[in-house]
């Protein structure tokens, strides 16, 4: 059994600042990446990752069908900027993780003709600092 990795605090501020810049890659069945913005990528807990699937069909597609190929989630603001390396775990299209996006992102997007289809829960494998500085690129987690 995988340890359970816990997000710093400073790196769950920085994905959950809605002024920062996020975005995540995945990979599909050819291991070709796929890399998207993603506003609502954010830390809701100290070990996990979530996101809205708002339209990010490809992004969803490639979830699904490679469920054991890590993704990259990266979060940068001004000179900061931190990698998280996950897995997908649960991808859930009602309860707690879900009513919480929509509260959160609904009135945003309301009006736009765009919904919720469902919310994609990742577990982290490691963080890096990518912050411009001596530590960049290295594993903090």
């Amino acid at each position: 059994m995988e340890a359970v990795i816990r997000i710093p605090r400073d790196v769950a501020n920085l994905f959950n600042d809605p002024e920062t810049v996020k975005v995540l890659v995945t990979l599909n069945q050819q291991n070709v990446p796929h890399c998207v913005p993603i506003s609502s990528l954010s830390i809701p807990s100290p070990d996990i990752i979530a996101f809205a699937v708002i339209m990010a069909d490809e992004t969803h597609r490639n979830l699904l069908n490679n469920p054991d190929k890590v993704v990259t989630a990266t979060a940068v603001k001004g000179f900061q900027s931190y990698q998280i390396k996950a897995k997908p775990q649960e991808y859930v299209t009602e309860g707690v993780a879900f009513d919480a996006f929509r509260q959160r992102f609904g009135s945003i997007i309301m009006g736009s003709g765009l919904e919720i289809k469902g919310v994609w829960i990742l577990k982290p494998l490691e963080i890096y600092d990518q912050s411009i500085g001596s530590n960049a690129g290295k594993r903090i987690v």
